[in-house]
């Protein structure tokens, strides 16, 4: 796979991050030891209509495939969600000691971020374990969930946006772009990755 201009700049720029730990030749998707593939998203895309499901490799795909057949859909506005009314999970650990990944970029995270806020639906993921998919990706910085579960998952969409932010706030280092990677558990046994991906 040809890396992008804007791919290989930003390969660039991770490499002086990182120091001595280079990217190597070939970085593409995910990490030796994951495995990535689609998720499937479950909804009503006509208020007051029955639920379908759609299937993609990243949630900005699945909504293409949504407005396709209706091209008036629209999320929920996140800021008018109440957090309050999504199921509470019991978060467990989190990390920012990722030696598979490489840096993101806070900025394109953050992006990432508001993009999944207030994302209603029901989303399911294959069995694994560390078997991701790439919800969320652009500029090379990517956001992905991952089941450890040798069993199907399915969970409240709206959960990805808090989990990546708890990503964020504690893993992002200082410098002058202000890079991050990390990953968020649950104690259901999935967790959220942040970190750098070919996009």
């Amino acid at each position: 796979m040809k890396l992008s201009s804007c791919g290989y700049l930003l390969s660039l720029m991770v490499g002086a991050v990182v120091g001595s730990s280079q990217l190597p030749a070939f970085y593409d998707e995910i990490p030796s030891g994951y495995t990535l593939g689609n998720l499937t998203w479950v909804g009503n895309i006509i208020a007051g209509g029955p639920e379908v499901s759609f299937t993609g490799p990243s949630l900005q795909d699945i909504e293409a495939q949504i407005r396709q057949a209706n091209p008036s859909f629209a999320w929920p506005d996140h800021n008018t969600t109440d957090l309050s009314v999504l199921p509470q999970k019991q978060i467990d650990h989190l990390t920012c000691d990722l030696a598979d990944f490489y840096w993101a970029v806070k900025f394109r995270i953050a992006d990432g971020i508001e993009y999944l806020k207030g994302k209603s639906g029901q989303c399911h993921i294959g069995p694994g374990p560390r078997f991701c998919s790439r919800i969320s990706c652009s500029f090379s910085s990517a956001i992905f969930w991952c089941n450890d579960n040798d069993s199907d998952l399915w969970i409240d969409c709206g959960l990805w946006a808090q989990y990546a932010q708890n990503v964020v706030d504690a893993c992002t280092i200082d410098d002058a772009s202000q890079h991050v990677k990390g990953q968020q558990f649950d104690t259901d046994n999935w967790n959220i990755i942040v970190g750098f991906t070919m996009c």
